[in-house]
């Protein structure tokens, strides 16, 4: 039985470890993603990438820009939500933008 949970609990890591795809913007998909539908899907050796929308001109902290999105620096485990134009962030977060970013 123990063997059986932690073989559960270890694909289900993994699993959370890929990116769902994205949303695409326009007619091109970001650097380590190919186009599925209207959608941008990451390529299996992509590993854990984190890629958001791009919201305005600039990426959050810890981000950096490729085409009409964010992707984050491989070396930064930042966490982001986009903000509502002069929303507030949540408690533990700061404003980056238009995104508010987990400290």
């Amino acid at each position: 039985m123990t063997r059986y949970l932690l073989c559960c609990f270890l694909l289900s890591a993994v699993s959370t470890m890929a990116q769902n795809p994205i949303s695409r913007q326009g007619d091109s998909c970001p650097t380590g993603t190919y186009k599925s539908g209207d959608y941008c899907k990451p390529f299996k050796s992509s590993g854990d990438q984190v890629i958001i929308q791009k919201s305005g001109s600039k990426c959050p902290t810890g981000f950096y820009s490729s085409g009409n999105y964010c992707k984050r620096i491989s070396s930064s485990d930042r966490e982001v939500l986009p903000r509502k134009n002069g929303g507030k962030c949540p408690t533990d977060w700061f404003k980056s933008g238009q995104y508010c970013v987990k400290q």
